[in-house]
């Protein structure tokens, strides 16, 4: 019998290698995708058990998936299940969440092992125990690899690499942003990088992440700037660091 072919909507490149490598020791075909179009293709062309996705997307929102899923669905779909994914999700969203019959909720940043509890859960068709809410992100973590990565050090060692390596990009798509005066642009690469920051460990950048965020969310043209300012400072220390200790 074919493994269960689970479906991953992220656009954060970090996030999606974060839940390949989780999710590496259990028996699933994952296929992940950055994009609303990547997804509904994938969905077309055959069925899965299980969509996990993300809200905040290039080119759209992850409830527009949920709602065409929702409106497409045939009684032969009643074993397909579906997570949010996601770090931005207020009162208004759960309602909404819960109207499209989302079975569960799983808040960025998430640990190894609630991800993998969720997704052998789903796919064994358990009735559904929501875990509790993960500490806010803005709190010290101390020892990122007990609290995401289940005491993990190479499954974090390998989440890490793969952060560094696309720091670079989200520098750029950042700049990119700031320089167009793209607020909803650069708030969806603090977005990226407030949770990428925490489950690194690095509270202090998260934090600037978040405030990043929030000022983008609130169209602050120049509070955003100066906060991109400092979280892209604090982004380039890191790879400084990393290229001195290679």
């Amino acid at each position: 019998m074919p493994p269960p072919r689970v479906l991953l909507l992220e656009d954060d490149p970090a996030v999606r290698r974060f839940v390949q490598l989780a999710l590496d020791s259990l028996s699933v075909d994952l296929v992940p995708c950055a994009t609303l179009a990547e997804a509904r293709q994938a969905l077309a062309d055959s069925a899965v058990r299980l969509v996990l996705t993300d809200l905040t997307l290039p080119d759209g929102s992850g409830l527009d998936l949920l709602q065409w899923l929702q409106g497409r669905a045939q009684p032969s779909d009643g074993g397909c299940r579906t997570v949010v994914f996601s770090g931005g999700i207020d009162p208004a969203v759960e309602r909404r969440l819960k109207a499209l019959q989302v079975w569960r909720v799983l808040r960025k940043p998430v640990s190894v092992g609630v991800l993998m509890a969720c997704v052998s859960e789903a796919l064994a068709g358990l009735a559904p125990q929501v875990p509790p809410a993960p500490p806010a992100a803005a709190m010290p973590r101390p020892d990122p690899v007990a609290e995401f990565f289940g005491g993990n050090r190479p499954l974090y060692d390998a989440y890490r690499t793969a952060c560094l390596a696309q720091f670079t990009q989200d520098l750029d798509d950042g700049d990119l942003a700031a320089r167009a005066g793209d607020a909803q642009a650069l708030r969806r690469v603090a977005h990226n990088l407030k949770s990428v920051l925490t489950m690194l460990g690095e509270a202090q950048a998260a934090q600037t992440a978040r405030d990043t965020e929030e000022a983008a969310v609130q169209g602050a043209t120049a509070a955003v700037q100066e906060c991109w300012r400092l979280l892209r400072g604090r982004v380039q220390a890191l790879l400084v660091v990393a290229r001195g200790r290679c």
